[in-house]
């Protein structure tokens, strides 16, 4: 008898708790989503890597995961938009079941997952929020191409879609990183959403 396809991203769970971990496997498996144990992990790449805040310290070694669901410190959500080229989410560690597993759907999909009281936190949990950034001001070609980014456009189909070279649009996407204070396309979708620069 063959096993059932499946369309669900598979899962590694990397977390320090046994008990956490235990629960989450459970959580997961009962939605359908197939769990790589660590015993299979030599044989089986996850699509997915669940980890806690013991991979902070460690956090270089989450570069190389398709994508990273991470539990616990809103750190997280600037470190991992500049680690990873793939999709995560940063949640916290009393995420509701369905929070988590909208996360491991997110970022499988190659999308940034945040709850909505985390969009637009800044880099350092101790900074201000009524920083500089609050007083942003965008052209409004540098809206576009930060709508375009939210779209996940890359620069060829974004100068396209505007009708500019790519190069121009290269120089608004650097104009953004600056202006928003980031150095990623994430970033910039992140901080923009949380400026309410970019409609969702």
């Amino acid at each position: 008898m063959t096993a059932p396809l499946t369309l669900l991203p598979s899962v590694r769970i990397a977390v320090g708790s046994a008990v956490m971990a235990a629960g989450l496997a459970a959580l997961l498996s009962s939605a359908g989503f197939p769990v790589v144990q660590e015993a299979q992990e030599q044989e089986a790449e996850a699509d997915v890597l669940l980890v806690d805040d013991a991979w902070l310290t460690d956090s270089g070694a989450l570069a190389d995961a398709p994508a990273v669901v991470a539990l616990g410190s809103p750190t997280w959500a600037a470190r991992l938009s500049e680690l990873l080229t793939g999709g995560w989410a940063a949640l916290p560690a009393d995420a509701t079941p369905a929070e988590v597993l909208a996360g491991v759907l997110g970022a499988a999909a190659g999308l940034a997952v945040l709850l909505p009281g985390q969009v637009g936190l800044p880099d350092d949990p101790d900074e201000d929020a009524e920083g500089p950034l609050t007083g942003v001001t965008l052209t409004p070609r540098e809206r576009d191409v930060l709508n375009l980014l939210a779209l996940g456009l890359s620069n060829k189909r974004a100068a396209r879609d505007l009708g500019v070279s790519e190069s121009t649009v290269k120089f608004h996407v650097a104009s953004l990183y600056s202006k928003l204070g980031v150095q990623s396309r994430a970033g910039a979708v992140a901080r923009g959403i949380g400026l309410g620069l970019v409609s969702v």
